[in-house]
């Protein structure tokens, strides 16, 4: 799988807040809960879109 492919599975926290319609509080309390699948890049989370999706 490319890297670029690969990158577009994984989005932001301020695109996840964006995409399911939920506070960031929220994703915090799902990533902290295990419900998210997530990667820590330095500061920043990144969250599977496909998990993200699935909690709409």
């Amino acid at each position: 799988m490319s890297l670029e492919k690969e990158n577009k599975n994984w989005i932001s926290s301020k695109d996840a807040i964006k995409i399911a319609k939920i506070k960031s509080c929220d994703l915090m309390h799902y990533r902290v809960q295990g419900k998210l699948k997530f990667e820590k890049r330095g500061n920043a989370y990144f969250y599977s879109k496909e998990s993200i999706e699935n909690i709409k």
